[in-house]
């Protein structure tokens, strides 16, 4: 289990890695062992907002080279886990190759927790800290490696559980656990740890995280990994011009294109109108802000106002549901597999017969399965557990119903 706590967004353009946490787990969940340290990055340390270090604390920190062959030996013959792996094993491939650790294979693979969180969670956003949350995991630190990285480690117990300790993640397992680190030949140097200040909070702005927890998580893992990039680009409300290429830089590597970037933007803006919306009231102020990040994020004036619309629609605001956001990126198209399981409020019967009438086919669980309608998405029924080993969205029938109305027309 990594988490690494970064000076930015891409290792690409010179961002370096100023904290690192590692945890040992077992194939049953359980925690053998950890250690964390704050990492000198030899520049500045970048968004102090967001990891809550400073220069000063670095500053007596080891550096990355230091720490190479202790890393290495962590990884070696190991299943890589993180919270948005993509992101930081980008970060540790850039620092090794900075260390003169030659890689062979690249991009570094993975188990991502974030990636399996929709099979396993009904968290209403795909941030490390919902997710702890809905599966009751404590996380009183975050935004600090040895913090995250241990709650990411009782994540993953969580969900090596909820699989009956047979996770449907075994080819990506044994490729992370084969990968051909290079050897490591020479002397270990002393190991130093620095801790950071426990004094120091990272500062919170309830606006914008309001924001983030009501971002859509999507059934691309590329996608969440996109997202959770901008997540982090706009904790202070504000892009960048560094940012913004940093980001375009994620969307190129990740082989998004224009549109859908522009798609994932309008879903940021739509989370802005649920808040805005949930006091019934859009104030002035928060009009501007709006209109400022449409700006930023290449929207228009008049997708403010459809953001703002579409989220009075829907039904959302002060009584809305993170259900409808929590399934962006499904789009249910005639011939797909759904499942019902569970006693629903609906009769199944009923739920079934609406299915076909728009041309669905209700069914078992199979690999090609689209959805599971649950009555509760953390039911350990047989369907459910099937469907969290196939990797399988559970869905509520709420969830469900407005994805009914959604589907495009034949």
């Amino acid at each position: 289990m990594i988490d690494v706590e970064t000076t930015g967004l891409s290792p690409e353009r010179g961002d370096r890695v100023v904290e690192i946490g590692v945890v040992y787990v077992s194939d049953h969940g359980e925690i053998q062992d950890h250690w964390s340290t704050v990492i000198n990055p030899q520049r500045d340390v970048g968004p102090t907002r967001i990891h809550g270090l400073t220069a000063t604390d670095v500053a007596s920190a080891p550096t990355f080279p230091e720490l190479a062959p202790y890393v290495l030996r962590a990884m070696r013959g190991r299943t890589t886990v993180a919270h948005n792996a993509t992101f930081d094993l980008r970060f540790l491939a850039a620092e090794f190759m900075r260390s003169g650790v030659t890689l062979k294979d690249l991009p570094l693979s993975g188990v991502c927790t974030m990636q399996w969180s929709t099979a396993y969670l009904n968290a209403s956003s795909r941030r490390l800290v919902d997710c702890c949350r809905a599966s009751g995991v404590s996380l009183t630190s975050a935004h600090s490696a040895g913090a995250d990285a241990m709650a990411t480690a009782q994540l993953l117990g969580h969900y090596l559980k909820s699989s009956n300790y047979a996770p449907p993640w075994h080819e990506a397992a044994v490729e992370t656990r084969a990968y051909p680190w290079p050897p490591f030949s020479g002397e270990y140097p002393e190991l130093r740890m620095v801790r950071r200040s426990e004094a120091r909070a990272v500062r919170s702005d309830q606006w914008l995280d309001r924001i983030v927890s009501k971002m859509p998580r999507a059934a691309d893992a590329r996608v969440d990994s996109y997202l959770a990039t901008l997540e982090m680009a706009m904790t202070d409300g504000f892009l960048a011009e560094h940012e913004k290429d940093e980001l375009v830089a994620v969307a190129v590597d990740a082989g998004l294109t224009r549109g859908l970037v522009l798609d994932l933007h309008a879903d940021y803006l739509r989370a802005m109108a649920e808040v805005a919306l949930e006091d019934d009231v859009v104030t002035s102020d928060e009009r501007v802000e709006m209109d400022r990040v449409a700006s930023m994020l290449g929207l228009r004036h008049t997708d403010v106002e459809a953001a703002l619309e579409g989220a009075l629609r829907a039904g959302r605001g002060r009584h809305g549901s993170s259900d409808a956001l929590q399934n962006s990126g499904i789009t249910l198209r005639s011939g797909d597999r759904v499942v019902f399981t569970g006693d629903m409020v609906r009769e199944r019967g009923h739920w079934e017969e609406l299915a076909r009438r728009r041309g669905l086919d209700p069914g078992g669980v199979t690999k090609k399965t689209k959805v599971v309608v649950a009555a509760d998405p953390n039911s350990l029924s047989g369907k459910a557990a099937k469907a969290r080993t196939y990797g399988i969205p559970i869905i509520t029938e709420g969830a469900f119903d407005r994805l009914l109305a959604e589907m495009p027309h034949a």
